[in-house]
């Protein structure tokens, strides 16, 4: 049977699925629907973020469809409570500490009423990152490199390409500076999820948590504008750094050495190497 190219040349086959699904879902999909989607009167942004949800579930359902002799997509019975087990209290303590800061600036209650493009731009961002990041990187890196040793590195590696597709912001109008700290914080967020992914193989829940802390962050940031703070200072800056590592500590705690076999057991389900039952 002829091998396929990204069985033959892993590393360049995990970059052009990763990043070419982002750049479809985001790019492709998202300046088809600012198009389309403009003509009946929606805001460039927000039919961009639409444009992008879209895509998301497109090159979903097309990772799905090339894969489907050999990827079991669905989680196995349990999965999904498993991974809400394992997201929800770290989150929870996390958003406490996170949007503390914010209600501290605000003087108050720390969100405030967002509109639709707000709301689509987090959808767009739970959706496209996680099935990238997560769903196609870390499935890919568990299909060819999955062991007991390596099961950090696959959760670093789909961290790093995360926090890096970030500095593109500067060209957004960030400063240098800002961008690399988002990066540094995307990275640590992206080990947690990662973990989690690997714990579980389910990316529904991650999805949906990614969607409600980007969607609460658009709030809280709108709640101190209104007060006229536009940036964060610096001891917060340096404060959520500290908690989001946590996070990530929280993340290597998840896939620490008394469970690699159980995720081992589970990827070898996920990509048909074992038979075991559902």
């Amino acid at each position: 049977m002829k091998q396929r190219f990204s069985d033959k040349h892993p590393v360049v086959g995990l970059l052009l699925w990763t990043y070419g699904s982002l750049v479809i879902a985001e790019l492709l999909f998202g300046v088809v629907a600012t198009f389309t989607l403009g003509k009946i009167g929606l805001e460039p942004g927000t039919a961009t973020a639409i444009g992008g949800s879209i895509g998301s579930i497109f090159v979903l359902i097309f990772w799905y469809l090339h894969n489907r002799k050999e990827y079991r997509f669905m989680p196995r019975k349990g999965d999904i409570y498993g991974s809400l087990k394992l997201i929800f209290l770290p989150m929870l303590t996390y958003w406490m500490l996170f949007f503390g800061c914010y209600g501290y600036l605000a003087k108050g209650f720390p969100f405030a009423p967002v509109g639709l493009k707000q709301i689509a731009m987090a959808a767009m961002a739970g959706f496209v990152e996680e099935v990238c990041f997560r769903e196609i990187a870390v499935s890919y890196m568990a299909k060819h490199w999955i062991d007991e040793k390596r099961i950090p590195f696959i959760a670093l590696a789909s961290g790093l390409m995360f926090g890096l597709t970030h500095i593109t912001n500067v060209g957004s109008g960030y400063e240098i500076v800002s961008a690399l700290l988002q990066v540094v914080l995307c990275i640590f967020m992206g080990v947690f999820y990662a973990s989690i992914y690997l714990r579980k193989g389910n990316v529904w829940v991650i999805c949906l948590f990614h969607f409600i802390h980007d969607l609460l962050t658009f709030m809280a940031a709108e709640s101190i504008t209104v007060l006229g703070v536009t940036e964060l200072p610096d001891w917060i800056m340096i404060y959520i750094a500290a908690i989001e590592f946590m996070l990530c500590l929280c993340g290597f705690f998840y896939i620490r050495k008394t469970k690699r076999q159980e995720i081992i057991d589970l990827w070898n389900y996920k990509w048909s190497r074992d038979q075991i039952s559902e």
